[in-house]
């Protein structure tokens, strides 16, 4: 069942909060019958989410009251309202949560989006609307151990960011490490890595992945604001 994977108090006296869903809470891939995915989502975290369309972008949302900007086509959301859950879908690409002093974002960080700047332009639009410093919370994603890659454009993404991305699958391929090409963007934005959820989603029977099966159904992360206290 869906996981709290951080809780934070906030300069204002409000708390974030980040929720990671599993595959036992529902599909909550976007395009399924509106009525149960409605339900799902009310289950998880009350209240009118934004949602987007995702598309391996860079494009950064900014939601200034509940449900604002639904359905949007982009791959990252910023909001400082309270009670105006913001989330994005994964099955094995890394969900990112940023927490600043007075608001928050979620990214949807796949290869593309974080070879093409999707956690930059997000700080940058988290910049513009709270104060800093910033704390980052990751969640689970496929790892190094399950994600073989090509090599032209493992090539690609270590002259990007590290050489320390190479890694290697079970079976000796070559394969991209997520985590650590998230956790090098992270490190030159001056965000602190408060939490790493370690699990594979293609490891771990508890979540769905696109790399081990195909499928179309996706896990949420999902992080709002509450007034008080939590």
């Amino acid at each position: 069942m869906a996981r709290e994977l951080a809780r934070r108090s906030l300069p204002s006296g409000r708390t974030a909060r980040v929720v990671m869903s599993e595959a036992a809470d529902g599909d909550m891939a976007v395009g399924g019958p509106d009525d149960l995915l409605a339900d799902r989502r009310s289950t998880l975290v009350p209240g009118s989410w934004t949602w987007l369309d995702q598309v391996h972008g860079t494009s950064v949302v900014e939601v200034r009251e509940c449900g604002d900007g639904a359905g949007s086509t982009a791959d990252a959301v910023v909001t400082v309202a309270g009670n105006a859950p913001i989330a994005i879908q994964v099955a094995d690409c890394v969900p990112v949560a940023l927490l600043g002093s007075d608001g928050i974002a979620v990214v949807h960080a796949g290869w593309r989006g974080l070879r093409d700047g999707v956690l930059e332009q997000a700080s940058r639009a988290l910049s513009a609307i709270t104060d800093g410093p910033f704390e980052a919370v990751v969640g689970p994603h496929i790892g190094a151990c399950c994600y073989a890659f090509g090599e032209s454009d493992l090539d690609e993404m270590a002259e990007l960011l590290s050489p320390m991305v190479r890694g290697l699958t079970r079976d000796s391929r070559s394969s991209l490490d997520l985590a650590t090409g998230v956790e090098h963007v992270l490190r030159t934005l001056d965000t602190a890595v408060a939490v790493v959820d370690g699990i594979c989603t293609s490891c771990d029977e508890r979540y769905w992945s696109y790399r081990d099966t195909g499928t179309t159904q996706r896990q949420a992360m999902v992080a709002w604001i509450q007034p008080g206290p939590g």
